[in-house]
């Protein structure tokens, strides 16, 4: 017979069954977190020992490390598996932790089984020179076996930033948080690299003429005179590719190809309302258009009508990226005996020659012969490759470096990419807001121009909308002595007067959103509201002197159902800065 006081015991008995159970599966997951976390720390110390050992060329000693990193990771992952975290993860506030915790603890087990060991493979590649080029000659044969374990990187890269991107480390608590926005940021730079290099491997082959010759237009910009897409477009050249061999052929300038009485393309209503006829008939203003791939066809269109080549693409580099790439193949000279490097490139080409050399035709010869020792050194593969390697990627990171296809297969695979240069023209869920300078002074005043310019989420609206704003700090660097400085750095004073540093900026909304308000100085200006490829432009004449700095600040509207982390494009000028820079959301 079950007694009161009977039952009462075996209840307590129970209770105290139960409690003893549950304070054992809180200190098997107190356990559990504890291990994780160590893990996880271990990790990343032993990813900064492989970073170090890769930068000193011990690939032995990277390869021991990625092993203990392995490990490490792998032990993170399983004991952040299992039916108590997944139960945890649902629990209000504490649950978006531990849910972040296993999420970074797979992204990392993933990325060092299968993302670190191929990029530590290429890595060795490139050290021991097997994509170092041998007079001209690539070798395609040696892309080709990569290629397979490249693509399943970008893919598992890309797989890991999708996850990270749900996370919100500023709804996590210490240390969390900032693991994993270190670790957003990290993987987000990793995935760029990783698709840009998956793209390049996959196309290389084509490009290079395996299966037919190709001819290149290569395009120099000058960013001390600005243009949307960077810089006036001076010197050029046409280079050739068969068979994985690359040559340089015709050099000229944009002179070479001027003198159009007729347009040399149709240009859209839109453009031409926006930016003029010119840009279809003086091969200066060719990108007055921020959208690379609308100018790179104009400079086909004119390449072939002047020179009689019809080109296969489009190539376009500026004189920081080209200093990245002497800072890996080393000093070259070029006419007159002048020595170019790493740290005089810039200088040399974007303003102190339009001192030196008072005569046009000189100063193209000087721009040619430094774009084809600098094109020789590359292809002979002098020097570093792998310091070259990254020179390029950093100047392609600051859309430095552009190139469209006229294959439409090709161009289709490098849209939206860092080297693209394309503007967004259609409905889309990701807000693109684009900020483009164009010179009016005629001169290569804008190598005084600095300028910084930031885009952030502020609120986010009913229906998805986001609103934003945007803040550009323009300031001059005309030296108080600029009257010593010659006619083509300041102009003669017919477009501005001489010191003043004028440009005309464009201001691109979302497709579907608006520009709603502008200040300059904090003074209340006007907003335009013309349209570009779908997208509206406001526009600002902006007129600095010697020393002046203007704040300009625009509220902006995305459009409907634009919820998700923004990009912000801008014209890349004389300051180094990355470029294609993520806008965080105000509605996750």
């Amino acid at each position: 017979m079950v007694t009161e006081q009977t039952f009462k015991l075996s209840g307590r008995k129970v209770a105290i069954g139960l409690s003893v159970v549950v304070a054992a599966l809180l200190l098997l997951f107190a356990w559990q977190a504890w291990t994780a976390s160590r893990a996880l720390i271990s990790a990343r110390d032993h990813a900064d020992v492989v970073q170090q050992r890769l930068t000193a060329g011990d690939f032995a000693g990277a390869n021991r490390e990625l092993d203990d990193l392995k490990s490490k990771a792998h032990t993170a992952h399983s004991r952040t598996s299992g039916p108590l975290w997944d139960l945890a993860k649902h629990i209000p506030y504490f649950g978006r932790n531990v849910g972040a915790v296993q999420t970074v603890a797979a992204v990392l087990d993933t990325a060092t089984r299968i993302n670190a060991p191929i990029a530590l493979q290429l890595t060795q590649a490139v050290d021991e020179g097997r994509f170092k080029p041998v007079k001209g000659q690539f070798d395609l044969a040696e892309i080709h076996r990569l290629t397979p374990s490249v693509e399943q990187a970008a893919e598992s890269i890309a797989n890991a930033s999708i996850a990270l991107d749900k996370l919100r480390p500023g709804q996590l608590i210490f240390p969390f948080n900032d693991l994993v926005g270190d670790l957003q940021d990290q993987v987000d730079k990793a995935r760029a690299s990783a698709t840009a290099t998956g793209k390049a491997f996959e196309l290389m082959p084509q490009m290079l003429g395996e299966t037919s010759p190709r001819s290149y237009l290569l395009v120099i910009q000058n960013p001390a005179e600005l243009r949307s897409t960077g810089g006036l477009p001076g010197s050029i050249s046409i280079l050739h590719a068969d068979r994985g061999k690359l040559t340089m052929g015709w050099q000229g300038s944009a002179a070479s190809v001027n003198g159009f009485t007729a347009p040399a393309v149709k240009l859209p209503k839109d453009t031409e309302d926006q930016y003029g006829p010119t840009m279809a008939t003086d091969f200066r203003d060719l990108n007055l258009t921020p959208d690379f791939p609308e100018a790179a066809q104009i400079a086909r269109a004119m390449v072939a009508r002047s020179q009689h080549v019809t080109v296969d693409g489009v190539v376009s580099i500026d004189p920081i990226a080209m200093a990245g790439i002497l800072a890996g193949t080393g000093p070259v000279t070029v006419t007159g005996g002048v020595t170019l490097t790493a740290a005089n490139a810039v200088p040399l080409l974007t303003n102190q020659t339009y001192q030196s050399i008072l005569n046009p035709g000189l100063q193209d010869s000087f721009f040619a012969s430094a774009a084809r020792n600098i094109f020789n050194a590359v292809t002979a593969g002098q020097g570093n490759q792998d310091q070259a390697i990254k020179g390029l990627a950093t100047g392609a990171n600051e859309h430095r470096v552009l190139l469209w296809s006229a294959n439409s297969a090709e161009e289709a695979k490098l849209a939206n990419t860092a080297v693209a240069g394309d503007l967004t023209t259609a409905p889309t869920s990701v807000p693109h807001v684009g900020l483009y300078f164009n010179d009016a002074t005629a001169a290569k005043a804008d190598f005084y121009l600095n300028y910084r310019a930031s885009v952030a989420a502020v609120d986010c609206r009913q229906h998805g909308a986001q609103d934003y704003r945007a803040t550009v700090s323009l300031s001059s660097k005309v030296p108080a002595s600029y009257s010593n400085l010659s006619v083509y750095v300041l102009g003669d004073g017919t477009f501005a007067p001489r010191g003043t540093i004028a440009v005309n900026l464009r201001l691109y909304a979302p497709y579907g959103g608006s520009v709603t308000g502008m200040e300059v100085d904090g003074v209340t200006h006007s907003v335009t509201a013309d349209k570009h490829e779908g997208r509206q432009v406001a526009f600002l004449p902006v007129s600095l002197k010697p020393g002046q700095q203007v704040v300009v600040t625009a509220d902006i509207q995305t459009g409907k159902g634009q919820t998700g982390t923004g990009v912000f494009d801008f014209t890349p000028g004389m300051n180094p800065a990355p470029n294609g820079v993520k806008i965080d959301s105000a509605c996750n």
